[in-house]
């Protein structure tokens, strides 16, 4: 019987494939009547649209050279599906943040739905539900009680140094483990385990899935819905397979450390963390399974978005050093002006380090972590500078395009913090000029977890800069190896790998880091 049932449907599909486009379009006539032009984009193929426009590698340069053809704004039509890219920052301030109402929604995904992701917040549609999740998660990362993961921050920023002392070739592990290590302490109270550890693992084969989806047409499940109905054994339907496997991986991330927090907390062995200490506020309040439900996402959300976008902007940072070091001569110039050799930086030495800060910000400038984010979509049909932008839309944030605009940006290849030195500069948040205001999202869909990402990344460059000499790798005869920065496609944006060394800058530096095991 379900044979009959799949050779029915692809019996069908071409059929209502087609009738599902042209009455697409047919809405789309009758919402437009007065004809206004859509914005400029490519020219769309009969029935296929901008199908052939959609980048599947490269993705961040190859919607920056669209940007750079068709102005700030680029409109593509997929199988009857819009999507617009948005490459300066004022567009994306006048429709992210001025009409946020109508441009933080979130299109349903069929393969992020089948990976097991409808739990997370980044993915629900905007309303009741979304709120409830993002309240809850802003009561613990906003910026007022950020100072409260500095503890943990710390500690394993300082861990993170001594294993960079001992074996520095293995700096993507050990960034990796230094950033779950935060994340499942301050989330959770867990610590993770030295190496192999199994969160760590899962989180990875989970992410894996969500960094190939989040590209706009990667899958065309998420342009012809109605595959989701085809099974895995039918040919052309792998992404069934994949969706299988990554929601096994999804399923754990989730719901394995939530777990074993309730062990802990029953044998009252629990650390203190953002997960007992909403269980303990929630366990007295009405509908509190749905609540603990609610946390249980939230807590899962946190690993997701934090732990890869912490390791593409560190190794982004040791990069920029190998191909730049002059940027090291003169942030370590400063840390031994205000911080010395005696001890290592802290968050309390900030006020006084304004080219550290400054080259955290050139680091979320120069290789954003999330170049086109997840896609808004657009709930009411709307008007902007005379284009039509019709109701379901999919509104990308070109990210990597707005940080990389020569006007506000010179030589936007190059790597300078300089360009944040300058105090006749307004730098505050939704200034063009502070990567803030686009690394981390728009509008009512921004990270909010930016704060605590923001300040892990500081303190590990300053403390870096502080103890080790980062430089080019050498070869057999001891010359220096020449690097071209590269940088990897998908949702989050590592460097492409490369050769580099990182030394202790002298013998003071193995007596600091052993001091530092007494601090924590």
């Amino acid at each position: 019987m379900l044979s009959l049932s799949v050779k029915q449907l692809l019996a069908f599909f071409p059929f209502l494939f087609l009738f599902s486009i042209v009455r697409r379009r047919n809405a789309q006539k009758k919402a437009n009547p007065h004809g206004l032009p859509y914005p400029p984009g490519p020219k769309p193929l009969p029935v296929l649209g901008n199908l052939f426009d959609l980048a599947r590698e490269n993705e961040s340069q190859a919607y920056l050279r669209l940007a750079h053809k068709y102005g700030d704004l680029v409109f593509l039509t997929v199988l009857g599906k819009n999507v617009l890219f948005v490459n300066s920052f004022k567009t994306a301030n006048d429709l992210f943040e001025k009409r946020s109402s109508n441009y933080s929604d979130r299109a349903e995904s069929q393969m992020v739905n089948l990976m097991g992701w409808d739990w997370s917040f980044g993915h629900m549609r905007y309303g009741y539900r979304w709120r409830s999740h993002r309240r809850m998660f802003h009561q613990y990362f906003q910026q007022s009680v950020a100072h409260t993961h500095w503890p943990v921050q710390k500690r394993e920023v300082h861990a993170l140094l001594r294993r960079l002392l001992d074996s520095p070739q293995n700096l993507i592990n050990h960034l990796r483990h230094n950033a779950a290590a935060v994340i499942m302490g301050v989330v959770y109270g867990i610590t993770v385990a030295p190496e192999n550890d199994r969160y760590i693992t899962i989180a990875e084969k989970a992410l894996e899935g969500m960094s190939k989806a989040a590209n706009p047409g990667e899958f065309l499940v998420d342009i012809i819905p109605i595959l989701r109905y085809i099974p895995e054994w039918v040919l052309g339907a792998g992404f069934q397979r994949k969706a299988r496997e990554w929601r096994a991986a999804v399923m754990e991330m989730r719901d394995a450390p939530y777990a074993v927090v309730q062990t802990a907390l029953k044998e009252g062995k629990a650390t203190p963390s953002f997960v007992t200490k909403m269980i303990s506020e929630l366990e007295t309040q009405q509908n509190s399974e749905i609540q603990l439900e609610i946390l249980k996402g939230c807590a899962g959300l946190a690993y997701a978005a934090g732990a890869e976008s912490t390791v593409a902007m560190l190794s982004s940072f040791i990069l920029a050093i190998v191909t730049h070091p002059e940027v090291q001569v003169k942030g370590q110039r400063e840390i031994d002006s205000v911080v010395g050799r005696e001890r290592l930086p802290d968050f309390n030495d900030r006020p006084f380090l304004p080219y550290i800060t400054a080259i955290v910000k050139e680091v979320l400038r120069w290789n954003p972590v999330a170049p086109l984010g997840l896609p808004h979509m657009v709930t009411q049909d709307d008007e902007y500078n005379g284009y039509f932008i019709p109701a379901g839309t999919l509104v990308v944030g070109n990210t990597w395009a707005i940080l990389h605009n020569p006007e506000t940006f010179p030589e936007p290849t190059r790597f300078n913090p300089d360009r944040f030195m300058d105090t006749s500069i307004d730098g505050q948040q939704f200034s063009p000029m502070d990567p803030l205001s686009s690394a981390f999202g728009y509008g009512r869909r921004i990270c909010p977890g930016r704060y605590m990402a923001e300040a892990q990344v500081w303190l590990s460059v300053a403390c870096m800069l502080s103890v080790f000499h980062i430089g080019p790798g050498v070869e057999r005869m001891g010359m220096p190896i020449k690097t071209t920065p590269a940088f990897s496609s998908g949702l989050i944006c590592h460097p492409l790998p490369f050769d580099f060394s990182i030394t202790p800058r002298g013998d003071y530096v193995k007596t600091l880091l052993e001091e530092s095991k007494l601090e924590h």
